[in-house]
């Protein structure tokens, strides 16, 4: 038979694992897409910054008056979803339900 210590604590553990496991599932789901201030170009970034896929609009690279023009755009894009990725990421453990850790008491 266990203490009702070591009891109260592998319960605990167990709950916390499942509090992380829950966060870092809706973590995984993130996905932000915004679009460039020109509208042809619309990456998608996960909740880490990675740039998951892009889309760039047909014409979109014969349109643009220079490479540059069309660098500029894609990375202020690639910049508002990984802002908006990390403002979801934020969320995401803000809204997370801890589980109280009960400490025993001598």
């Amino acid at each position: 038979m266990m203490h009702p210590y070591t009891v109260s604590a592998l319960e605990s553990g167990r709950a916390l694992v499942h509090a992380i496991d829950d966060m870092m599932e809706r973590v995984d789901q993130i996905r932000a897409r915004r679009p460039s201030p020109s509208s042809r170009v619309i990456p998608e970034v996960d909740a880490m910054g990675r740039l998951t896929d892009l889309y760039i609009a047909p014409g979109a690279i014969a349109s643009s008056a220079s490479s540059q023009e069309l660098v500029d755009d894609i990375m202020a894009a690639i910049r508002d979803s990984t802002i908006d990725a990390a403002r979801q990421h934020k969320l995401v453990v803000q809204e997370t339900t801890w589980p109280k850790v009960p400490w025993p008491r001598p």
